[in-house]
């Protein structure tokens, strides 16, 4: 009885080990780019894709202000249309935590506003650090009281590499100017690959 109860357990760790063997080879999804909510096929990789890591050069990331976060929830602000806020009553701000590659560089920051008076929005991209503290690392204000949809562009000097063991990384969007007349619209980061 004591040999068939080592036998079944023999048998049975292997059977649990294959059954698990199988189920950590998971395939990768295709997603629908139109709709990326439905997965249109599901295909396994090549080892050889799977370790080419060959993407290299320069890139942008689009940070909408209409998707930060209000800073303090008294603030009364409105969506002002294509990405854009507007505070109504009183000044303030919004804040976007941005999550970035690990050891990307940063190369600069372009800042999208509709500036139509004499005061002006402007963007602060900082990092804040572990122990609590933050450090600014550009800070872009809008030009200008035209009225209409553009854009200011400043680089960071020097460029500065995502660390995220260390920092966490944030965009500040701010206005001191009530209206639809100072819309901050957004803000892309120029980005390239270590």
């Amino acid at each position: 009885m004591k040999f068939l109860s080592i036998k079944s357990m023999a048998w049975i760790t292997a059977m649990v080990s294959t059954t698990l063997t199988a189920q950590t080879t998971v395939p990768d999804e295709s997603l629908d780019q139109a709709n990326p909510f439905t997965i249109t096929k599901v295909s396994y990789q090549d080892d050889d894709e799977n370790l080419d890591k060959s993407f290299s050069g320069f890139y942008y990331l689009n940070i909408a202000a209409a998707g930060s976060t209000v800073n303090i929830s008294a603030d009364d602000y409105a969506y002002a249309g294509a990405g854009c806020i507007n505070f109504d009553t009183a000044a303030g701000f919004l804040e976007t935590n941005i999550h970035l590659p690990d050891g990307h560089r940063i190369i600069g920051v372009r800042y999208f506003y509709k500036d139509g008076d004499t005061g002006s929005s402007h963007i602060q991209f900082y990092r804040a650090s572990s122990n609590g503290f933050f450090n600014s690392l550009l800070i872009l204000d809008s030009t200008g009281n035209s009225g209409t949809y553009t854009s200011v562009y400043d680089a960071l000097a020097p460029t500065h590499y995502v660390n995220n063991a260390e920092n966490a990384y944030v965009m500040r969007f701010y206005t001191s100017t009530t209206g639809l007349d100072q819309q901050m619209c957004g803000a892309r980061l120029y980005m390239s690959t270590p």
